[in-house]
């Protein structure tokens, strides 16, 4: 099973995915989507999805935005 995380904070790109909802780390490739978000913001960026196997659909979040479970 991929890594666990709550949310710290809502989504911006999922509607979803809520302050304090568990999401995890997505398994299959990003295709940079997470590195891009990291340059043109400064912070840090995962990939996430909400499915527990870490399969699509997936989407970013800021990495000091959510804790480990």
């Amino acid at each position: 099973m991929p890594q666990a995380f709550t949310l710290l904070t809502d989504s911006p790109i999922e509607p979803a995915a809520k302050a304090g909802t568990v999401v995890y780390a997505c398994s299959k490739p990003d295709y940079g989507s997470a590195g891009n978000d990291t340059r043109i913001t400064g912070h840090l960026h995962v990939s996430l999805t909400l499915n527990s196997d870490g399969e699509y659909p997936f989407f970013t979040h800021r990495a000091d935005q959510v804790k480990p479970v």
